[in-house]
């Protein structure tokens, strides 16, 4: 997945481009809105669709974070976005399916600085919690895993803590 000014519904749309073995291309997919929105990170899900993350411009509310769920064909089946109710600048860098068949979402969100934003929703991407962390500096999530325990580690880089700008940040929560 990424993003595709060349088709699509408008300016820059979600590119979903699925290959065979050999890469040859098999099918292509765009999703898109009147704003920009990009696609960062796909999974093959259990059902053996798709799950994408990324962004997504909400009239009035900014840049929120995406979720998109497609068939095996990539047809859609939802769309979910997520982001507080002001102007913010919140990214969807990564995400996997979790154990219970919900997916886990690692990226960024803007309150006053950057932070590492974790959201956890069901199977059908409804909404079940959110988690910020940071300091100061630049936060951001680029990889998650749900880890054996139940709990996720994520990875990203940090502006906040360890020795300087943009420090390597390993983060492991529980499953709440």
């Amino acid at each position: 997945t990424g993003s595709t000014y060349s088709y699509g519904v408008n300016y820059a749309d979600v590119w979903l481009i699925r290959t065979d073995e050999a890469g040859d291309t098999l099918w292509t997919k765009t999703y898109g809105t009147n704003g920009v929105d990009e696609g960062r990170s796909v999974q093959q899900t259990s059902d053996g669709g798709f799950i994408i993350t990324g962004d997504v411009f909400v009239q009035g509310k900014g840049l929120q974070v995406w979720l998109i769920k497609t068939n095996p064909s990539g047809d859609t089946l939802w769309t979910k976005n997520y982001g507080g109710p002001g102007t913010g600048f919140d990214k969807g860098h990564c995400v996997q399916q979790t154990n219970d068949g919900g997916y886990i979402i690692a990226g960024e969100v803007e309150v006053n600085q950057i932070d590492l934003l974790l959201i956890k929703t069901d199977s059908d991407g409804n909404y079940l919690w959110s988690k910020n962390y940071g300091g100061t500096g630049f936060d951001k999530g680029y990889s998650v895993q749900q880890t054996t325990d139940g709990g996720y580690i994520v990875t990203g880089y940090t502006g906040s803590f360890g020795a300087g700008y943009n420090d390597v940040w390993l983060l492991k929560t529980d499953a709440a």
